[in-house]
């Protein structure tokens, strides 16, 4: 081949790669810029999934605990509104559509949850419940205490006396379970020693049982111990001996002595019952606390 060819071919490859290389070369760039581009728009992306995601389960976690405080705030108001029911003594039939009330504000806090809340919504109602019945048992004690204060034109002196030694037995025995009270007689400590006084081997079987449980309480005095026995006994005499001489007195020892523990205070409105019932106040304490660890403890969608 002639050496003028051959130059030329050279020329011409070396021109055909200097092309070569000037088209791929803004190719390879504009490649690494689009992938650059892409991989930046992709991280945009994802940036604004996770903002969006966020967003959204605060937005949800919000629903939610309103949710769940307009439910807590239904079961307190339905809790007070049949309360002040109770507080006023209206009929159970007037007080239907209260207690239905409560019945399904309570419903909806299971629905809502969690299980703490709901274990002290049903504490709440059980101790509400127990309130009420413990109110009209104070009332029926007052109100048949009462009635002696009214004595039949037709009663004999005996029964006169029986009477009077009723209300003076009764007067005693508040005065006891005031002191004992004071002094860490607690209910189950009153119940036994209530036992104790009306049968001794029923007493202290109860105290044997009981005594573990106790072992850490404050217990009152001796002396106190033996006052309150000693009012209790009183109080159980006269029941008996009321019911010997045929008084309308038809209440039994335990609802005598359940009546004194109950009433201790009068209401402002001068009915006799009690004005406070520390195991309610316990169970709402412990919902209220329930429910705001509920309401700061959302958990993530």
């Amino acid at each position: 081949m002639q050496p003028e060819v051959i130059s030329a071919l050279i020329a011409a490859g070396g021109a055909l790669a200097g092309v070569t290389i000037g088209i791929v070369g803004p190719l390879i760039a504009a490649r690494i810029q689009a992938r650059g581009a892409s991989e930046q728009a992709s991280a945009t992306l994802v940036a604004a999934e996770h903002a969006a995601k966020s967003q959204y389960r605060a937005v949800m976690d919000d629903q939610a605990r309103q949710a769940r405080r307009n439910v807590y705030s239904g079961f307190l108001d339905a809790v007070r509104e049949l309360e002040q029911d109770i507080r006023e003594r209206r009929p159970d039939q007037e007080s239907v559509h209260t207690q239905r009330a409560l019945g399904a504000a309570r419903a909806q806090v299971e629905i809502e949850g969690p299980d703490e809340v709901e274990a002290a919504a049903r504490t709440v109602h059980r101790q509400l419940a127990a309130w009420q019945f413990a109110r009209r048992q104070a009332d029926d004690a007052a109100a048949a205490v009462e009635a002696l204060n009214c004595p039949d034109p037709a009663w004999s002196d005996g029964q006169r006396a029986v009477a009077e030694e009723i209300r003076a037995a009764l007067a005693s025995a508040e005065a006891a379970f005031v002191t004992v009270q004071a002094q860490g007689g607690f209910y189950g400590w009153r119940e036994w020693r209530c036992l104790t006084a009306r049968s001794p081997d029923e007493g202290r079987r109860a105290g044997h049982q009981l005594m573990r449980q106790w072992r850490n309480m404050t217990l009152p005095a001796a002396d106190v111990t033996a006052e309150f026995d000693r009012a209790v006994i009183r109080v159980r005499d006269a029941v008996m001996a009321s019911h010997h001489a045929r008084l309308p007195f038809r209440l039994s020892l335990d609802e005598v002595l359940r009546g004194v523990a109950l009433r201790g205070k009068v209401d402002p409105d001068g009915g006799a019952g009690i004005s406070g019932w520390r195991p309610l106040e316990e169970a709402l304490q412990a919902f209220r606390l329930a429910a705001r660890q509920a309401l700061h403890e959302i958990p993530e969608l």
